[in-house]
């Protein structure tokens, strides 16, 4: 009995051990989740960047300055979106990033996240995405993350465009991610890339991918659309999935998985170069490590390499297009968008998302509000029939009664008439003097 006391009471040391060293290496952030329903509540996110967070609605973010955030916790989208959101700078962190020959670069990176480090990212929509970057560093940009460290992305949609701008030695664009490691799992992207290096000199290496432009990130059961743009006077490694595909460190012990993946698109590049590479193919441009499951994976994929190195390669074609407008108007379930199309080169693209918006009806009232309790109200929407209800507030107390003053009694009915000031000690005075002239008599 004493021999089972001892074991009971280790055990309960060993369980408090491990709580407050916060449990096994990998375990991701803990807690109730903050939930977030505006911009300011998301940018709130900075204050606690390993926390754990949920939407609970979607976030028109157009015109709002959004900064890339290192993040180390867990964001749960909710199945909501983030539309229109717009990234001109890089991050604060920068972190090291390995060419083919395992050269090592400090580098910058830019996206929704600059860094996701053993973070999760789950059941979030980026719409009208536009991270539009122009680096003197190396660089990666990457719409969920420029750079992951054993993060997850996962149930994820993307559509959106990235433009990297840059000359330093290394750089690239990927669709969720631009460099690290991780997983990539159940996600959609529809994007397009353009990659622009802007020094003719220096033979630099660069890097586009549809999932990932550069490293080892596993990808599973992922769909993806590409048109990508890459001019380039170095060393091109595309991808319609993974520009380059590297374990780092040099000599790590690991087993990647890429299966089960579509994608369809095409990448248009050139290569400056007379040393040509010109590495583009339909899922991975060049394998550095080729220790990973690869199956079930299909494409559709164009590659389009061009060998005039005048003109900086771009989706759009003419010098001054004329753009017509079409507005599509949200629904109750979908997202309204305009649609921008060229009269002169044909190029069209969505633009300028809008929330869902239901179209409500008259309010009915459903419970009458009282004094002690309040009421309801409600209205369905005239499109598809949902109903919303909302609480009519208590009706207010009556006005406390006021007492009436009694009214002043008539003189009449007292025998004797009020005077002004004086006017009874007159009267009074009177009498005594009749009934003194009486006794003189």
């Amino acid at each position: 009995m004493v021999k089972l006391r001892r074991l009971r009471a280790l055990m309960v040391v060993l369980i408090l051990l491990v709580s407050l060293s916060g449990g096994a290496k990998g375990a991701g952030p803990a807690g109730p989740a903050v939930e977030i329903s505006s911009y300011e509540e998301l940018l709130s996110m900075r204050e606690n960047p390993s926390g754990v967070y949920r939407l609970t609605e979607s976030i028109d973010m157009a015109g709002r300055a959004w900064e890339p955030l290192d993040f180390s916790g867990e964001l749960d989208g909710g199945g909501h979106a983030l539309l229109n959101l717009e990234v001109t700078a890089v991050g604060e962190t920068m972190a090291t990033t390995y060419d083919g020959n395992y050269k090592t670069y400090d580098t910058a990176f830019a996206g929704l996240f600059g860094t996701l480090t053993g973070a999760s990212v789950h059941d979030l929509s980026l719409w009208n995405l536009r991270v539009t970057v122009d680096s003197d560093v190396p660089c990666f940009i990457g719409a969920v993350a420029g750079y992951t460290e054993d993060s997850r992305i996962t149930n994820c949609t993307v559509q959106g465009t990235l433009e990297l701008t840059a000359h330093d030695r290394m750089f690239g664009v990927g669709g969720f991610v631009g460099y690290g490691s991780g997983t990539l799992e159940s996600c959609q992207g529809d994007f397009t890339l353009i990659c622009t290096d802007t020094d003719a000199q220096t033979r630099d290496e660069q890097f586009m991918g549809g999932a990932y432009a550069a490293g080892h990130l596993n990808v599973k059961d992922c769909t993806v659309a590409i048109d990508g743009y890459d001019s380039d006077h170095g060393y091109v490694h595309n991808g319609g999935l993974v520009g380059m595909y590297i374990f780092y460190p040099a000599g790590l012990d690991f087993h990647g998985e890429i299966t089960n993946n579509a994608v369809t698109g095409q990448i248009t590049f050139f290569e400056d170069n007379t040393n040509r590479r010109a590495y583009c193919n339909g899922f991975i441009g060049e394998i550095m490590n080729w220790d990973f499951t690869n199956g079930g994976n299909t494409d559709d994929f164009t590659r389009n390499e061009v060998f005039d190195y005048s003109v900086n390669l771009r989706p759009h074609t003419c010098a001054e297009p004329s753009y017509a407008e079409a507005v599509t108007p949200a629904g109750c379930d979908t997202f309204g968008y305009t649609t921008r199309t060229c009269g002169v080169c044909g190029y069209s693209q969505r633009d300028a998302y809008t929330l869902f918006q239901h179209q409500w009806g008259a309010w009915t009232e459903t419970l009458a509000p009282t004094v002690q309790r309040a009421g309801r109200e409600e209205a369905a929407c005239t499109l598809c029939g949902a109903v919303e209800s909302r609480e009519v507030p208590p009706l207010p107390p009556p006005e406390p009664s006021v007492p009436t003053p009694e009214p002043e009694e008539e003189a009449a009915g007292r025998g004797w008439v009020p005077l002004a000031a004086g006017g009874l000690f007159a009267v009074t005075a009177a009498v005594v003097l009749i009934v003194r002239r009486k006794k003189i008599r």
